[in-house]
């Protein structure tokens, strides 16, 4: 029963569009009809304004942090009193799979980059910080946050194999790091194409 109360709340609250309500609350509109018509940070950021976008960022991953967060101190509560606990590895796949699949977006959503990089910060927080490394070298050389994203969900398994050895972790982010660099597909036709949009987002989104 417990499993069943925390995958329905991870499941919400990951189905929260961050982007789409901090869109319509601050700027009146709804940043599916903008940029890149996605609901993640990036576009938020491109549409609303990088103040607004970094707030999305934020809730984003908090939408992965807090479930994971939750779920591994059930379980580590459960190991101490010998009650059932929960995988918060089940959690915040769930987590993820609500961002990804909203329920109040018609089962559409972001690509799921924010909400597992919260996962990981809790499950995996070394590993998080080489991609974070990772990430950064290759959006300050070429300026795409979506072949930064691609290369470093491409690394997540690696990392976490090699510092943790933790195998179903590990095959667990490979999943996961598959799914969203399925989810940028279109993106990575863009850049063999050479027509993807670099990052630049003016202080006030869009003009």
């Amino acid at each position: 029963m417990n499993l069943i109360i925390m995958c329905i709340f991870a499941y919400f609250l990951g189905s929260i569009p961050n982007a789409v309500w901090v869109g319509k609350v601050f700027k009146k509109i709804d940043v599916r009809e903008h940029g890149s018509k996605n609901a993640g940070s990036t576009n938020a950021a491109r549409v609303l304004g990088a103040k607004l976008g970094i707030l999305v960022l934020i809730l984003d991953v908090l939408k992965g942090v807090i479930p994971t967060y939750l779920a591994l101190g059930i379980n580590t509560l459960g190991n101490m009193t010998g009650i059932a606990g929960i995988d918060p590895i089940i959690i915040g796949i769930v987590a993820i799979l609500g961002h990804t699949f909203s329920i109040f977006l018609k089962f559409k959503g972001g690509k799921g980059v924010a909400t597992t990089l919260g996962v990981f910060l809790v499950l995996a927080p070394k590993a998080i910080l080489f991609l974070f490394i990772i990430f950064f070298v290759l959006f300050a050389v070429f300026r795409y946050v979506s072949l930064s994203s691609i290369v470093s969900a491409a690394c997540l398994p690696f990392f976490i194999y090699f510092i943790y050895k933790n195998i179903p972790l590990t095959v667990v982010s490979l999943i996961l790091a598959l799914v969203i660099i399925v989810k940028h597909r279109s993106n990575i036709q863009r850049l063999i194409n050479g027509t993807e949009n670099k990052f630049k987002v003016t202080k006030d989104g869009e003009k």
